[in-house]
């Protein structure tokens, strides 16, 4: 799978330095290709490549199972007692999944990155690919739509965006810690601004020294099995979250490269200063929850949906056009390094 990726990974780059000299109708053949190669490479997948797949599987024969009810969105055993009577096999799950997760996604990278057709799908194979069509399926489709309600969030069409979010939340419960971000605002943001959205990432490490798990008890009953799920795990794991990891420090630093030229890359993406703002969240929540090592991951991760368009971002701030598209590959590249290590335990270092 990983030389799949690979490849993948390769061609995306190629398609997007030649996107430049290919016909519109070329470019969008190609992108839809590619959208339904993505859709088949998730939905095919072997059971226990991945490390959710056998739960998945577990979780398909046995939808009737009111266990596993307190564990997973009811959505996942009623779509499953529907297409478990059409084929006895997981894999039209994982398609399931895949063609509503991959597509939403490729809808939104037009919206969201007009201008450039391919480079959102470099970042976008670099990790969330891995992390939520073939690992974090449920999270996959809701991501996507979060990623549809970036629009309507920056255009303060709060219905929409609660609709999309809502609909997310049919896929999975976590779609609900994103209805504060409906009311995020897109105007410009002045310098005064921007240093108090940088502040919140040293201030979430101050929560991490600090520590807390009020959140556990939180009286909400389908919410409360979830975090006493997360926290059950967390004891289990052999190691805490490291918060000073060089992914994640990695991270910050690009944020903090693409906040200094926030006036240029404004210029290039209606959509970039909510989008920032999320950003924010994102890195701050891996450090504020790091005591729920797996909610850390989870909240963090969903909320970094947003660097597929940020990081493809850096492309406007360097010249020539081809360095700062090698920019986006390099930055792309940390991120393909670390998710197959982790994921699929590859090791290209």
């Amino acid at each position: 799978m990983g030389v799949i990726i690979l490849t993948l990974f390769g061609i995306a780059i190629t398609l997007a330095f030649l996107e430049g000299n290919l016909e519109e109708a070329s470019k969008k053949r190609a992108y839809w290709i590619f959208c339904g190669i993505l859709v088949l490479v998730a939905g095919l997948r072997e059971v226990g490549l991945d490390p959710d797949s056998i739960n998945y599987e577990y979780a398909f024969i046995h939808y009737d199972d009111e266990e596993l009810s307190t564990a997973i969105e009811y959505s996942y055993f009623m779509i499953s007692q529907i297409l478990s009577s059409i084929v006895n096999d997981v894999h039209i799950l994982f398609l399931f999944y895949a063609f509503w997760g991959v597509l939403l996604k490729f809808k939104a990278f037009r919206i969201l990155s007009p201008d450039m057709w391919f480079v959102p799908v470099i970042v976008y194979l670099s990790f969330i690919f891995q992390l939520h069509e073939m690992t974090q399926i449920r999270t996959g489709v809701m991501s996507g739509l979060f990623l549809l309600a970036i629009q309507p969030i920056a255009e303060r069409k709060w219905v929409k965006s609660l609709l999309l979010i809502g609909i997310g939340a049919f896929f999975h419960i976590s779609a609900l810690a994103l209805i504060p971000l409906v009311f995020l605002s897109n105007k410009d943001m002045s310098l005064k601004s921007r240093m108090m959205w940088m502040a919140i990432v040293p201030i979430s490490y101050i929560v991490y020294f600090v520590g807390s798990n009020l959140l556990v008890n939180i009286p909400i009953p389908y919410i409360e099995n979830k975090l006493m799920n997360y926290e059950k795990t967390s004891d289990t794991m052999e190691s805490s979250l490291n918060v000073f990891g060089p992914l994640q420090m990695f991270t910050i630093l690009v944020y903090v490269y693409l906040m200094y030229f926030y006036d240029t890359i404004k210029e290039h993406n209606k959509f970039f200063t909510v989008m920032m703002k999320i950003f924010a969240l994102s890195i701050s929540a891996f450090a504020a929850f790091a005591f729920l090592p797996v909610l850390a991951n989870r909240i963090s991760y969903l909320l970094r949906i947003v660097t597929i368009i940020l990081f493809g971002n850096i492309y406007y701030t360097i010249r020539p056009k081809w360095v700062g598209l090698l920019a986006v590959v390099f930055v792309s590249m940390i991120y393909m390094i670390y998710t197959l290590s982790y994921i699929f335990e590859i090791k290209l270092l």
